[in-house]
């Protein structure tokens, strides 16, 4: 008897043709394509022989789930086979062989601990921990996007903060409550900064030289209640390279993911994102005539 093929009916079969681009997916794709398009053209000034000023690129981060651990640990390996990791807070002159890397973590949560800090161990990597005081061993309460996967995390817990290796963990500020400092009045500002800093020193027993402002928001003000309360220096979100044989009291970052893309990766810690700054003055300045 021969074999008999049985055919579904046509109206069963479905085709998936892929979901509906969300605006933060159509805005990454962009920022993506047009870091390739920035990165090939410096190559291009390069091979045309204009000198290059080696710049620190300081990655910043914030959690690192157990499902993303992996792709974090093969971020970790491409940097240790092509660029050279530092101290966030880095100052001199920086080798001209490969890209110069500092790695940083915001709000500083137990993810981080749990599977990022034992891959950079691993590989002898420093990297800075951003704290933010007043909410240790708690879920964050602050403002986030809708979908973050931050939302799932809980911050370390004093104990924990307190038991970090000095020797490969800096810890910096990242205020008390994590608020936007610039919208706050100042002197709410001035107890958030000055006094995550008092509370980080006493838990650690460590001299706290740095903070990041939360959610990257800071103006002149917020900069100068920074120096007057000690600090060295301060990191904002804003994707600019570091001229470490200058002081810079303000030092830019770029935002990293454990789930980046291999090519967007590449482009982060290759200073491909440094026309952000350019494209935002830019867009500060259209907004500024049109109104």
């Amino acid at each position: 008897m021969p074999h008999r093929v049985t055919l579904e009916p046509r109206s069963t079969v479905q085709f998936s043709i892929g979901h509906r681009l969300s605006r933060g997916e159509i805005k990454r794709g962009l920022k993506l394509g047009i870091s390739l398009c920035y990165f090939a053209g410096q190559m291009l000034i390069r091979m045309l022989g204009k000198p290059h000023r080696q710049q620190l690129v300081i990655l910043y981060y914030h959690g690192v789930p157990d499902r993303f651990r992996s792709r974090f640990a093969s971020q970790m390996c491409e940097l240790q086979s092509k660029a050279r990791v530092l101290p966030a807070s880095y100052h001199g002159r920086l080798p001209d062989d490969r890209p110069s890397i500092a790695i940083t973590f915001d709000d500083a949560y137990q993810s981080v601990a749990k599977n990022a800090l034992p891959e950079l161990a691993d590989r002898g990597f420093h990297a800075t921990i951003f704290v933010p005081t007043a909410v240790l061993g708690k879920r964050p309460d602050w403002t986030m996007e809708d979908g973050s996967p931050d939302s799932e995390e809980v911050v370390m817990s004093a104990e924990r903060i307190a038991s970090l290796s000095s020797s490969l963990v800096s810890l910096g500020s990242h205020t008390c409550t994590h608020p936007r400092l610039s919208r706050i009045d100042p002197i709410k500002a001035l107890e958030e900064i000055a006094g995550s800093r008092a509370a980080l020193e006493k838990l650690t027993a460590r001299e706290i030289r740095s903070i990041a402002f939360p959610y990257g928001d800071y103006n002149s003000s917020v900069v100068e209640q920074c120096r007057a309360a000690g600090y060295d220096c301060a990191f904002s979100t804003i994707p600019r390279g570091v001229n470490t044989p200058e002081f810079s009291f303000l030092r830019g970052r770029t935002k990293a993911d454990p789930f980046d893309s291999r090519l967007e990766f590449y482009l982060k810690y290759n200073g491909a994102y440094g026309w952000l700054p350019f494209a935002s003055a830019v867009k500060r300045k259209l907004q500024f005539w049109h109104s």
